[in-house]
């Protein structure tokens, strides 16, 4: 019941004006049986106490955030609450693949700065307008803006992102694009097939599972160790594009456009996917029951057991 009233509490929140205690009528949590405000946990009894804001906060985060739930029960007990869950939230991400689905393969610019990069509104904008002016098909992980060009880690909360795009864009895009709020599925899109190029922040999670997935990138780093990043990966490697930023650190709407269409359609777009595939091949191998990463894995726990039973040390180890 727990987590069925934690993932309904928003719409509770909305529902019920006064102190849950003092709602007269029964309170209907999806899938429990009815119960009165004065049964609901002690935290839920001051609306305005910061205990009760935190939860509220943390319940809308498991809607967003959330890809399933681990929860110590048996069937027998909350059948019917299971069942209401999974029906209300199981497919949240639904009209997602809907849409991947009815593009052309590799087509699609997936654009996602992490679990907190953000962007300064300026830079939303020319974001807004350069992949508008690309014309190419893109799905983008937006969020609030931040006060800094391109260095911030969590943008505002409590804010619709969508109410700092430029006016009209949402309309005029589409049949071009989908704009999601704060947090997208990223593995399920990068594997789609319809997942041709990925703008990242260069973190290196979303690198490496850009590079098994075998989707070239167009690098904008933000912070920590980013750049370093994205010059592996541009310059090293040679499996994505990097934009220019102009002398107030803002990439243009005119460069975002070029430096777009140059990845998904470009002339240098087929030699950047021959490489990308050829890398995604290669972590294949290295996961292998054979295969170095396995391997140099296995020779560590086996060092590790030895270092523990005092019959050697770890000099000169390295993994991969």
């Amino acid at each position: 019941m727990t987590l069925s009233l934690f993932l309904h509490l928003k719409t509770l929140h909305n529902q019920v004006s006064c102190e849950y205690r003092d709602h007269k009528e029964l309170i209907r949590i999806p899938g429990c049986i009815p119960i009165y405000g004065h049964d609901l946990p002690e935290h839920f009894r001051d609306r305005s106490s910061i205990s009760y804001d935190l939860i509220l906060r943390l319940s809308k985060r498991l809607l967003s955030l959330a890809d399933g739930f681990l929860v110590n029960s048996f069937s027998e007990i909350e059948r019917v609450t299971a069942i209401a869950i999974e029906e209300e939230h199981g497919k949240k991400n639904t009209p997602v693949y809907l849409w991947l689905d009815n593009q052309r393969p590799n087509s699609v610019l997936y654009v996602s700065f992490g679990s907190g990069g953000t962007l300064c509104q300026e830079q939303v904008n020319e974001m807004a307008l350069g992949l508008e002016l690309s014309g190419q098909k893109f799905l983008w992980v937006l969020r609030a803006p931040s006060d800094s060009a391109n260095a911030a880690y969590l943008g505002a909360e409590n804010v619709d992102p969508l109410s700092f795009l430029p006016r009209g864009f949402l309309e005029r895009t589409k049949g071009q694009g989908l704009v999601l709020v704060n947090w997208a599925p990223q593995t399920q899109i990068l594997s789609h097939s319809s997942t041709g190029g990925f703008l990242t922040h260069c973190g290196w999670n979303s690198t490496l599972e850009s590079i098994v997935m075998g989707v070239p990138m167009i690098t904008w780093p933000l912070f920590a160790e980013q750049r370093m990043n994205a010059v592996l990966l541009t310059e090293g490697l040679k499996v994505g594009l990097r934009p220019k930023f102009n002398s107030d650190g803002i990439v243009e709407r005119d460069e975002i456009a070029m430096v777009v269409k140059g990845l998904m359609v470009g002339e240098e777009t087929n030699g950047i996917r021959q490489r990308i595939r050829e890398l995604k091949d290669a972590a294949a191998d290295a996961l292998k029951e054979d295969g170095s990463s396995t391997r140099d894995l296995f020779q560590f726990g086996t060092r590790l057991e030895n270092l523990k039973r005092g019959h050697q040390t770890f000099d000169g180890l390295i993994t991969s």
